[in-house]
C-alpha cells in the first residue's frame, strides 16, 4: 500500500505527502486528510516563496553589511521591517528604484 500512496502523490505532484504521509497522526480519517493537505499547502507556499526570490535576481552580497544611511524609507517603513521580511506576512510591496544591472534602493 506504500507503494501505490507514493505513486499516486508522484503523479498527483503531492510531494510532501509522498515523503511524509506515514508520520502524520490524526484520530480521524478527516483529520488525517486535513492535516496532509495543510502540510502540502504550507510546503508548496514556501517553495513558490523561494522561487520567486530565486528568480528576483537580487545581487548577492556576502560578508558586507548593507549600508542604510543613504536610503529613504518609505511612510511606515523601516529598516527592521525590510530585514525581518514583515513585507512578506503582510502581503506588502515593496518598490526598489535605480539603473538595470545597479545596486537598487528601497523606497
Amino acid at each position: 500500500m506504500d507503494a501505490l500512496i507514493k505513486e499516486y502523490s508522484k503523479r498527483l505532484k503531492l510531494s510532501w505527502v509522498r515523503q511524509h504521509f506515514h508520520e502524520v497522526e490524526a484520530t480521524t480519517n478527516e483529520e488525517y486528510l486535513l492535516k496532509i493537505l495543510e502540510n502540502e499547502i504550507q510546503q508548496r507556499e514556501v517553495r513558490k516563496i523561494n522561487l520567486l526570490f530565486k528568480q528576483s535576481s537580487l545581487p548577492r552580497i556576502t560578508g558586507k553589511p548593507f549600508e542604510w544611511g543613504h536610503i529613504q524609507m518609505g511612510q511606515g517603513l523601516t529598516q527592521d521591517h525590510i530585514l525581518h521580511g514583515g513585507f512578506i506576512e503582510e502581503k506588502e510591496n515593496l518598490i526598489f528604484y535605480g539603473g538595470v544591472g545597479k545596486r537598487t534602493y528601497p523606497l
